[in-house]
């Protein structure tokens, strides 16, 4: 699993803006480096050139993918195919409707990650009031809010730094 590396994808079309902007935040506030690169690129490609410049002692680089990343967008496999065969380590950004509850993508892009064996740390809600008894509700993997009123990057951080630990000791533990 990488451990230099965070790839932020959105479920669903998100605005470009408003992703972004949420990146830069997340990556200022871990101090790490910011590549924003769109799904039509190779990802096994990138990927493999990333490893190559990378060592375990290397700053960690938040990569901002724009687009959708379950379609297989340069004839050699999508995105989400490619993140889970590398076991990158994944958020995953939603935004709310207007009634603060979420579309049927973001489920169903947690259920295509979970069937995919991603590494998905988690979702963040993208903008919007933060209604934590109904994410809890949701039965869906929350590390909390960017880009709204109840924006709180230091606890999204704290929640993925807890969950990347998970599952490096999870992938250590499978492979003893």
């Amino acid at each position: 699993m990488f451990q230099t590396l965070l790839v932020v994808i959105g479920a669903g079309a998100l605005p470009e803006l408003q992703m972004s902007a949420a990146c830069s935040s997340l990556a200022a506030e871990f101090g790490a480096g910011l590549m924003e690169e769109g799904c039509g690129l190779s990802p096994h490609s990138l990927l493999s050139e990333l490893t190559a410049k990378t060592s375990a002692s290397s700053p960690l680089t938040v990569l901002r993918l724009s687009g959708d990343v379950g379609v297989d967008e340069s004839g050699e496999g999508s995105w989400m195919e490619a993140l889970a065969a590398w076991r990158v380590p994944v958020l995953m950004l939603a935004q709310p409707r207007p009634d603060g509850r979420f579309s049927g993508i973001v489920p169903a892009s947690v259920a295509f990650a979970r069937e995919l064996n991603l590494s998905l740390l988690g979702l963040v809600q993208l903008g919007g009031e933060w209604d934590a008894p109904a994410r809890r509700h949701d039965g869906l993997p929350w590390c909390g809010c960017l880009q709204g009123p109840d924006d709180d990057p230091r606890g999204l951080i704290s929640c993925l730094q807890h969950r990347q630990g998970v599952l490096a000791r999870g992938e250590a533990a499978g492979s003893a």
